[in-house]
């Protein structure tokens, strides 16, 4: 599949489009945030901007935009996200922020069984793996899921090693989740039907093999030296 099929398809904007998804969130270069907004608003959305651009050390610093058909939803998920955001979200009790956390996916419209999981992880320590010891992020989600799962549906699959080859972009509870399938299932349709070349060649990329190492590392880039789970994807 070439690079330009994959471009073509952009899912999130797929899905509110389409209205199946409620609302999304959106990191962009902060000198690019006024062509996203103004893209989004011609197409009818309200955009609000996020409370502060986000600043990693190390990192190219992000804006966020959320954009939404409802205005009012717009700005619930601009004072969702605010008291998470750096450098007050890093000293947050986790009481405190598993409940913003929940609102916030509740909001984009993520699977609630897939909130919920993830604010489980979360209270647990959301580099900590259910049996104990440290992990990524994506290794101690990848495990938790895969260890719910009977069937590996490959429009859930999160594990790519092309990040952008993904049909959810939320961390699925498992992966045969009822609600995420169905939703992954509404928005593919949607893309099909906007790019019908571009869709199948994504579809095709997300099944088969996929690898994980326990430093997040995907694909060809797991390290051969540390600890890793496969999974077979066999059914779309």
């Amino acid at each position: 599949m070439s690079d330009d099929a994959i471009r073509r398809i952009d899912v999130e904007w797929v899905a509110i489009k389409a209205g199946i998804k409620p609302a999304n969130r959106v990191t962009v270069d902060p000198e690019r945030a006024g062509e996203v907004e103004v893209r989004a608003q011609r197409e009818g959305f309200h955009v609000e901007r996020g409370a502060r651009v986000i600043e990693f050390p190390g990192r190219p610093a992000s804006a966020i935009l959320y954009i939404s058909p409802d205005p009012e939803r717009a700005r619930e998920l601009v004072a969702a996200e605010a008291p998470l955001l750096p450098p007050r979200g890093n000293r947050l009790p986790v009481a405190e922020s598993v409940p913003l956390h929940v609102r916030l996916g509740g909001l984009l419209g993520f699977p609630r069984c897939c909130v919920q999981e993830f604010a489980n992880r979360l209270r647990r320590g959301i580099t900590t793996r259910s049996s104990g010891g440290d992990a990524h992020e994506d290794f101690v989600a990848a495990e938790c899921a895969s260890a719910a799962s009977q069937r590996y549906l490959g429009r859930l699959n999160d594990l790519s090693a092309d990040r952008r080859l993904r049909i959810i972009t939320f961390y699925p509870c498992r992966y045969d989740c009822p609600t995420a399938a169905k939703y992954a299932a509404a928005v593919f349709k949607a893309a099909a039907a906007l790019d019908h070349a571009a869709a199948i060649a994504i579809r095709a990329s997300m099944l088969g093999e996929m690898k994980i190492d326990v430093t997040g590392g995907r694909g060809t880039d797991a390290a051969g030296n540390q600890e890793s789970l496969t999974l077979q994807f066999d059914e779309y």
